[in-house]
């Protein structure tokens, strides 16, 4: 028997509420931007559970932004004539026991800019301040701020950091975070269309936002 394939998604209760306000905006506004937007989250949600797409390229430390060198960020658009304004984020981690599937934990979907950009709130939901280095994470090297350069040094890199980071134990989900399976609420199953396979859907947290 063949090993099985793609990656188990887990997302937190912060991560669910993203979503929601996304969502929420899209409702309100069906022709607008917010709809664009959710488009392509769940899009691209489809895509990191199959292996289709590995996001972008691997974070970094910057003082005053973060240590995030074991987490990677996905560009989303929601004008497809604008570059992309936001960002989604997760972190690549091990299967939880031999012969399931390898993790992909959803940290953050929110607006690239402003004061409370999503990596000011990713590395809250991490419990890491600003201005520190977190030693655990120099396994992942020092990488210089920025999308890494041309696709095929970005590959190399995800790819190489994924190894590591699959291979750690100290690489481990949040307390609060569950596998995407475990319930569809109707607004993320409405978005990603009757048609998609049952695997990436909503955490099932009763929070909304209206």
């Amino acid at each position: 028997m063949s090993p099985p394939s793609g990656y188990l998604l887990l997302g937190n209760r912060d991560f669910d509420l993203d979503y929601r306000r996304i969502d929420a905006a899209a409702s309100r506004n069906p022709g607008g931007p917010e709809a664009i937007l959710r488009q392509r989250i769940v899009r691209e949600m489809v895509d990191l559970a199959s292996g289709n797409s590995n996001g972008h390229h691997p974070l970094g430390f910057e003082s005053g932004k973060g240590d995030l060198r074991d987490c990677v960020t996905a560009y989303l658009q929601s004008d497809p004539q604008r570059p992309a304004d936001f960002r989604l984020v997760f972190r690549e981690i091990g299967a939880a026991t031999p012969g399931e599937l390898p993790r992909r934990e959803l940290l953050a979907v929110r607006a690239r800019y402003g004061v409370n950009s999503v990596y000011a709130h990713v590395c809250g939901r991490l419990g890491r301040r600003l201005g520190d280095r977190q030693p655990g994470l120099d396994r992942f090297g020092d990488r210089a701020p920025g999308d890494g350069g041309s696709e095929a040094a970005r590959r190399a890199e995800l790819e190489a950091k994924r190894a590591i980071a699959h291979a750690w134990a100290g690489q481990r989900p949040l307390a609060s975070s569950r596998p995407l399976g475990q319930a569809r609420p109707p607004s993320l199953s409405q978005a990603s269309g009757a048609r998609r396979p049952g695997r990436v859907v909503g955490t099932g947290w009763p929070e909304r936002v209206n």
